[in-house]
């Protein structure tokens, strides 16, 4: 099974994405990797060299951190000294330079199937990427990465809710969510954000997608449902407040709803106001989360 690599830089809302992410690696039965990559900024114009006494002093401190860090998890998971031996292992690693460079050598490194980061409760997320953007990460990323809002606590995942466009390419994400939920017996609602009315293009285009659905996809817990609303984010504004949604998941498409995400739209606010963990999905995505 593929690990779960946890992006940390001590910051509260990072601590807050730690815990969730071990309480999931628990809940599915798999271990993590903890990352931190030292506050070295790769913003700046300057190169920095770096002696290599003061290279392994850093690195050395960040890996006691991050090993300190990995204790206190195992120690805060609820029911930790009754359940000792499930409790996911934390490996950790450190290194300078950009988080982005880091956490894709380890996903390569360490069979990792999903990257687990924190938002911010204030502000975007440049803070917690030292020294580059969310939209590096997610625009690089040929990974899912999963977003915890500052202050989100984990809980049994019992409804997944994926919003598609109707794209017969989303086949293959919800081929690899499917085996994610059933992990968990859990429920995968397919989620279509329209407007008030259907015309018969529509109706074709639904009727196109359920069928390639009940073809591609074997999984007993999978409903399909069309919200009416007239623009994507008050849909997935409607979905979190009434869809009894435990985790949302979006596709990254180059031109698209994420895209707006990314550079702190509407969907980004609503993401850390709601306190609801979105997942996102690289377009194209063959792998497996776990």
């Amino acid at each position: 099974m593929k690990k779960i690599l946890i992006a940390t830089d001590f910051s509260v809302a990072a601590d807050d994405a730690a815990k969730y992410a071990i309480e999931l690696a628990r809940s599915i039965c798999t271990d993590t990797v903890l990352v931190n990559a030292a506050a070295v900024s790769t913003d700046s114009p300057v190169k920095i060299l770096w002696p290599i006494e003061d290279y392994q002093t850093l690195i050395t401190r960040t890996d006691i951190r991050l090993k300190d860090l990995a204790a206190v998890l195992l120690e805060r998971t609820p029911g930790s000294l009754e359940s000792a031996n499930r409790l996911p292992k934390i490996g950790i690693k450190s290194d300078l330079g950009s988080v982005t460079d880091l956490i894709r050598e380890t996903v390569q490194q360490e069979g990792i199937g999903l990257v687990v980061m924190g938002l911010s409760g204030s502000g975007n997320m440049k803070r917690f990427i030292l020294g580059s953007s969310s939209r590096d990460v997610i625009d690089s990323a040929d990974y899912p990465v999963l977003l915890i809002p500052k202050g989100a606590t984990f809980k049994p995942i019992a409804k997944i809710a994926f919003a598609t466009d109707l794209g017969l390419g989303d086949m293959q994400c919800i081929q690899s969510l499917a085996a994610f939920a059933g992990l968990m017996n859990t429920e995968l609602l397919i989620v279509h954000v329209i407007g008030r009315n259907i015309d018969k293009g529509m109706t074709a285009r639904i009727d196109a997608f359920m069928s390639e659905l009940k073809n591609k996809i074997d999984y007993d817990q999978i409903y399909y449902e069309n919200v009416y609303r007239l623009k994507v984010e008050d849909g997935l504004d409607w979905l979190k407040t009434h869809g009894e949604t435990d985790l949302l998941v979006m596709v990254h498409r180059r031109h698209g709803i994420m895209n707006d995400f990314v550079n702190g739209s509407h969907a980004q606010k609503m993401a850390r106001q709601t306190k609801l963990p979105l997942l996102v999905i690289p377009e194209g995505y063959l792998g497996t989360l776990c």
